[in-house]
């Protein structure tokens, strides 16, 4: 015998089964999210511990050639200046017929510069690792250039004989006079001291510019 379920039955059939498949699956996906958070916590905990880095104790050293090559890179360095302004009076004399005395003078003033410095291709280094100490080796410092600034040449007053008149040789004579004279008045003053102390500065900031060789000792 044949029963036949009302429409209005069937549909209500219908829909609780779709209830409870969805209650399932919303437990099922429930019930997977919390499993898979816990374990991937456990395994970035895990795998934090095991990236991080150890502390080793690593030994960085400078070679002394290292040293050498950059200071030699620096070539021959100026490491002293030294301007001046000098006041002179040129006197040219000479006598007519062997007799007769007859003078000429001019009295005027210049400016020019002195220049000081180290041939950083000369230096040389040696390193003890043991006392942490760095010697250095550093040439004499040396005149580079004397330079006359012939625009600031200023005569204040000439005599002019007219028997012994100043002429051009005797200025180019004066020039190589007065770059020697401002020579050794730049000697007089201390320039090649001042230059070697300045080289021990730039050489021993540029040793210590290398980490490794921060807490050095540095003789000369």
């Amino acid at each position: 015998m044949n029963i036949k379920i009302p429409d209005k039955v069937k549909n209500g059939i219908y829909i609780g089964v779709i209830a409870v498949s969805l209650i399932a699956v919303i437990i099922l996906c429930v019930t997977y999210s919390r499993d898979r958070t816990g374990r991937g916590d456990s395994d970035l905990a895990t795998m934090s511990a095991s990236l991080k880095p150890k502390e080793d104790n690593v030994k960085v050293t400078v070679s002394t050639e290292v040293l050498e090559d950059g200071l030699s890179d620096m070539g021959f360095l100026v490491t002293q200046e030294y301007y001046f302004t000098q006041v002179e009076k040129y006197t040219k004399e000479k006598k007519l017929f062997s007799i007769i005395p007859s003078s000429s003078e001019m009295m005027y003033s210049y400016e020019g510069s002195v220049l000081a410095g180290i041939d950083f291709e000369k230096i040389r280094v040696t390193k003890d690792d043991e006392s942490k100490t760095v010697s250095v080796e550093l040439p004499e410092s040396e005149i580079m250039t004397v330079t006359i600034d012939k625009d600031t040449f200023e005569v204040y007053s000439e005599s002019d004989s007219l028997w012994n008149p100043l002429k051009l040789e005797d200025y180019n004579m004066s020039l190589s006079e007065f770059e020697e004279a401002a020579k050794n008045k730049a000697l007089e003053d201390g320039i090649l001291e001042r230059s070697d102390e300045q080289a021990r500065k730039l050489v021993t900031g540029f040793i210590k510019n290398y980490p490794s060789l921060g807490d050095y000792d540095i003789k000369f």
